[in-house]
């Protein structure tokens, strides 16, 4: 039942209302009455109505004044005002100051139930909303564990690079990462039997960390594959020398807890410190580097990157650089024509250098990752990433460790490369429809940017610009560009058919700001200037209109 509470200073209209109309009929009743604003304001601290039906000129209190007290005790109540003719536009003021309707009296009965039965249907979109909005926060309550641990996943492996979304997605997955460590844990199975389960170690390891560090800090886990996971530890405040010794100390003891709990072998590499959570890539980077040294250093003891600086030797070279990114991006787009002759230039130009043999596999195993990111981000779009494609990702990685030579290592790239590729094509054909539908949509929808472009829609939708545009010309028979300039030329005749605007301004509004360019395009396409085309235009209505 909804409570509707009555407010009037007269008393026969306070009666009339309540009798006239049978509210149960209309799943309500009368909860109470009130002749004055004050009385009303206790009724209503008392009866909490869903609907209050109010006269907006009563002693004591304005009723504007009224309105907002009901609104500051009761925010989601529905008021509905009774006013005469000549108070009209002081009625719309009470609109405005959160009124939901008003009556204008003598007021008719089928008047009152119209506006009580539309402020209930206003009542239920609410609770409607409301009851959506809260089930949505119970669901993301639930899956917020698993969505925080994707997103740093994406985070750490630079998946996404835009520091400001990072930080706005962290506040939203509730992430808070201040002054941390990263912690790189690898697990060893001692038994070739539980190798399957060597994750639910890891999962262990989670929690004696969670029991072994002090509850003023936030620990973030995030499991990379079955034998190594992540574990980002935050402090509110910057710990001082004291601190930082306790907590690496503490560290020696859940490593030997682990190892004695689980009968494992255990590698914990631990970053320099870091601050925020844009630093995450940088520290996983330190622990990736630092993880191929474990074979330095005894079974018991932790790798501190800070301890490493001696071993590392680093090759500042713009080539590989190149050669790296030339590979992945070949990877993602799908395209193996390049990739024999770039793997063969990465081999020529490693033997060159004078690369440390650590920072050779270091290279390769990164660019591993990489390409086994693509494949699981091109299978799970399809819910095709099974158990047995994450098991051969991390068989490469681990075949680059058993490699004595660059040109091996290039041949387990290779055979990673070209099972991604065969996925990224397989992936690119199935959706070709539908991606040069969804291009032409876009180009639609933003035709009046100058910044349109191959090259820019291209990256909008994850594909190489030849890709892209042999696929366009092979699905519509024209190439891209041109029916971006006929899109514009067509929207640029409805202006100049339609509006008075000068010819720059549209232009303009079509997306060539160059007048002059826009007047060439023009002409190309309809082989009139926009000036003679809008004579001819008018020329043509004078003509039917005549």
């Amino acid at each position: 039942m909804y409570k509707i509470l009555i407010v009037d200073d007269d008393m026969l209209i306070r009666k009339g209302i309540r009798n006239v109309i049978r509210w149960k009929d209309f799943d309500c009743e009368i909860c109470a009455e009130a002749s004055t604003g004050e009385e009303a304001l206790e009724l209503i601290k008392k009866f909490t109505p869903d609907i209050v039906i109010t006269d907006i000129r009563m002693p004591n209190m304005d009723g504007i004044e009224l309105i907002e007290r009901i609104k500051a005790i009761l925010p989601q109540c529905k008021i509905i005002i009774l006013t005469a003719y000549r108070e009209f536009e002081y009625a719309q003021r009470a609109i405005k100051f959160g009124a939901f309707d008003f009556l204008l009296k003598p007021t008719k009965v089928e008047d009152i139930i119209n506006v009580v039965q539309k402020a209930i249907a206003e009542i239920n979109k609410e609770k409607t909303i409301i009851e959506e909005l809260e089930k949505i926060n119970r669901l993301l309550q639930e899956k917020l564990p698993i969505l925080r641990e994707n997103f740093l996943f994406n985070v750490i492996f630079e998946m996404i690079t835009n520091e400001d979304e990072i930080v706005q997605m962290a506040e939203v997955y509730k992430i808070d990462i201040k002054n941390f460590v990263m912690i790189l844990a690898e697990c060893g199975i001692k038994e070739e039997n539980e190798k399957p389960n060597s994750h639910l170690y890891l999962l262990g390891v989670s929690n004696i960390l969670n029991d072994f560090i002090d509850k003023d800090c936030s620990i973030y886990t995030i499991y990379l594959n079955n034998s190594q996971a992540v574990y980002v530890v935050s402090f509110e405040c910057e710990p001082s020398k004291k601190e930082e010794l306790e907590f690496f100390e503490l560290l020696k003891q859940l490593k030997k807890a682990a190892i004695e709990c689980f009968n494992i072998d255990l590698t914990l590499v631990v970053s320099t410190w870091g601050y925020g959570i844009v630093e995450l890539p940088n520290k996983f980077k330190e622990c990736i580097d630092a993880i191929n040294y474990k074979f330095y250093f005894d079974n018991e003891d932790i790798i501190y990157y800070k301890d490493l600086s001696h071993l590392f030797v680093y090759v500042d070279d713009k080539k590989l650089k190149y050669l790296k990114n030339e590979i992945i991006s070949n990877v993602r787009y799908g395209n193996i024509s390049n990739i024999d002759i770039l793997l063969s230039e990465l081999e020529e130009t490693l033997k060159k250098s004078k690369a440390d043999k650590q920072y050779i596999f270091n290279l390769y195993y990164l660019m591993l990752i990489e390409i086994n990111m693509i494949k699981a981000q091109v299978l799970s779009s399809s819910s095709q990433y099974e158990q047995e494609d994450k098991l051969q990702d991390i068989e490469f990685l681990s075949e680059i460790l058993k490699c004595k030579s660059i040109s091996e290592l290039n041949g387990v790239l290779k055979m990673s490369i070209q099972k991604t590729i065969e996925e990224v094509q397989k992936h690119n054909q199935s959706k070709m429809g539908s991606l040069i539908k969804k291009v032409i949509e876009y180009i639609k929808a933003n035709y009046s940017y100058n910044e349109i472009s191959l090259s820019e829609i291209s990256e909008k939708f994850f594909v190489s610009p030849s890709y892209l545009s042999r696929l366009f010309k092979k699905e519509t028979g024209k190439n891209l560009s041109d029916f971006i300039n006929e899109y514009r030329i067509e929207k640029a005749k409805e202006l100049l058919a339609t509006t008075d605007l000068k010819t720059y301004e549209v232009a303009d509004k079509v997306g060539i700001p160059d007048p002059h360019y826009f007047s060439r395009i023009f002409k190309r396409y309809t082989g009139y200037s926009p000036s003679e085309y809008k004579e001819v235009v008018k020329f043509k209505n004078v003509r039917l209109n005549g």
